[in-house]
C-alpha cells in the first residue's frame, strides 16, 4: 500500500465524504475536524474504495453471520487466498507470515512435519514420491506411490502444493491424519487412514557413491536445504577418489532454489550460459552463466516425468552445452519462475509466477519438458519404488541407470 494511502487510512478512516468528484485529477478528503486534509489522485481514491469494499464485506460478516466467527485476520487472509486462486496459476500462493516461515523451513530441509516428498496435486490428490527413512511418515507406514486424497478429512485434489504442505506439517508432537489411496500389485486400489505424529524432520538432499572405483554417482533429491554444500562435498570426494565418469540422478527431483541449481551447474560446466529468465516482452532477459572450470569427465543426467523446474534447468544446460547427455524419460515441463513479495500492509507474502526459464539454446521448456538423448523407461514393476529403493535394492534391474552407466564408461574409455 502506498505511503500516502496509509496516511489517509490513519487520519480519516471513517470520515470519507460521498461528495468526492471521481472525474477530478486530484481529490481532497476532509476529516470531521477541519484541517485534516489529504490529497489523493483519482487512482489512489479508486484503490481506497477497493480496500473499503473489502473491509465492508468483513464488517457485514462479523455483524450478521450466525455461527462460529473466524477472526478478522482469518477473514482477510481467506480473501487474499481467494484472489490469488483466481489467477489460474498453480504455483501462486498467498502466505500469512506464520505460513511463510513454515514454507521457508521446509525449503531449508529442517522442519516439524511428516518427512515425505509429494508431487503437485492433481484431480485425485498428491502422489508420494519419496518417504524419508527414519522420519514420522516412514514409521507410520506411508509408502512411495501412495496418493494422499485427504488431510484431516479435508480433500486436497487440485490444491496448491504449498497449501497441502501447510496442512500436512505442523507443531512437533501433534497428529495429522492422512487418507491415502494405494494400489496393490494387481492394480486394485484400497483406501487407508494413517495417523502420523509430527516430529522434527532433517533431510539430506544429496547422496553419492563410486561404482567400480571409476564411475561417480550423485543423486540430488531436491535443490533446497544444504544442497549446494552437500553437492560440493560429494563432487570433491569423488574427484579425490579418482572418478573417471559421472552420473547425476535427478529422477523425481521436483526442483527448488534457482541459486542452488546455478551453483551445481557452475561446478559442473565450463564457461557457458546456464539459463536465461525472461518476463513478458523480454527478448533476452537475464542470462546466468558459468565461469568455473567444470569437470572434464563424461557426464550423464538421469531424469523422468517427475523431474521438474530446477532439475530441467540443469539437464538442459548440460545437454545444450554438449557437456554430457540426458537419459530417461521426458521431464515434467515446468519452465516458469515464481517470485515472492512481502506485503507491507499486513506482513503477508505473495508468491507469483513472473517469468519464464529458457535453455542456453533459447528454448522454453514450459509444458514441453526436456527430451532425453537416450529415451528409456523403467520396468513397470519398479515404477512405484522410490529412487533410493531402486539404488539400494534393485540396482541391477534399473534400466535407466545402466543406460547412463554404460554411456559414460564407454566415453571414459575413449578418452583414456
Amino acid at each position: 500500500m502506498k505511503e500516502r494511502l496509509r496516511t489517509v487510512l490513519y487520519f480519516v478512516a471513517t470520515a470519507l465524504t460521498a461528495a468526492l468528484l471521481a472525474v477530478s485529477a486530484t481529490l481532497i478528503i476532509q476529516g470531521k475536524n477541519k484541517g485534516t486534509e489529504v490529497i489523493l489522485t483519482a487512482d489512489e481514491y479508486a484503490n481506497l474504495r477497493e480496500a473499503a469494499s473489502l473491509s465492508e464485506l468483513a464488517d457485514k460478516i462479523e455483524s450478521e453471520f450466525y455461527g462460529e466467527m473466524p477472526s478478522r485476520d482469518e477473514l482477510l487472509s481467506a480473501a487474499a487466498k481467494g484472489m490469488v486462486g483466481t489467477l489460474n496459476d498453480p504455483y501462486a500462493s498467498y502466505f500469512t507470515n506464520e505460513e511463510y516461515e513454515q514454507y521457508l523451513s521446509e525449503l531449508n530441509g529442517e522442519y516439524s512435519g511428516v518427512g515425505i516428498l509429494i508431487a503437485q496435486p492433481d484431480e485425485t490428490g498428491a502422489k508420494v514420491l519419496e518417504v524419508y527413512e527414519g522420519n514420522p511418515a516412514s514409521e507410520a507406514g506411508v509408502e512411495a506411490g501412495d496418493i494422499i486424497t485427504h488431510i484431516d478429512g479435508e480433500p486436497i485434489a487440485g490444491m496448491l502444493l504449498s497449501d497441502v504442505s501447510y496442512l500436512m506439517n505442523g507443531e512437533n508432537g501433534t497428529v495429522v491424519k492422512l487418507t491415502i489411496a494405494r494400489a496393490d500389485e494387481h492394480g486394485k486400489e484400497s483406501t487407508h487412514e494413517i495417523s502420523v505424529t509430527r516430529a522434527v524432520v532433517n533431510i539430506q538432499r544429496v547422496h553419492y557413491a563410486l561404482y567400480n572405483q571409476r564411475t561417480g554417482y550423485i543423486r540430488i533429491d531436491m535443490f533446497t536445504g544444504n544442497c549446494e554444500s552437500e553437492f560440493e562435498t560429494a563432487l570433491r570426494a569423488l574427484q579425490d577418489r579418482g572418478m573417471k565418469s559421472l552420473v547425476i540422478d535427478l529422477r523425481n527431483n521436483p526442483g527448488g532454489s534457482l541459486n542452488a541449481v546455478l551453483s551445481v551447474a557452475d561446478a559442473l560446466l565450463g564457461q557457458c550460459d546456464i539459463v536465461s529468465i525472461r518476463g513478458n516482452g523480454d527478448d533476452k532477459g537475464e542470462v546466468y552463466t558459468s565461469n568455473a572450470k567444470g569437470v572434464t569427465v563424461p557426464i550423464a543426467v538421469l531424469v523422468n516425468e517427475n523431474s521438474a523446474s530446477a532439475s530441467e534447468i540443469l539437464a538442459a544446460a548440460i545437454q545444450d552445452n554438449d557437456a554430457g547427455i540426458v537419459v530417461g524419460m521426458q521431464t515434467f515441463g515446468k519452465g516458469i519462475v515464481q517470485t515472492t513479495y512481502r506485503l507491507e500492509s499486513n506482513g503477508g507474502w505473495l508468491k507469483l509466477t513472473t517469468d519464464g526459464y529458457y535453455t542456453p539454446n533459447g528454448e522454453s521448456i514450459h509444458g514441453v519438458g526436456v527430451m532425453p538423448d537416450i529415451v528409456i523407461d523403467l520396468p513397470e514393476e519398479l515404477k512405484s519404488l522410490t529412487i533410493a529403493q531402486l539404488c539400494s535394492d534393485h540396482q541391477s534391474e534399473d534400466a535407466q541407470l545402466w543406460a547412463a552407466l554404460n554411456y559414460v564408461r564407454e566415453k571414459a574409455l575413449e578418452q583414456s
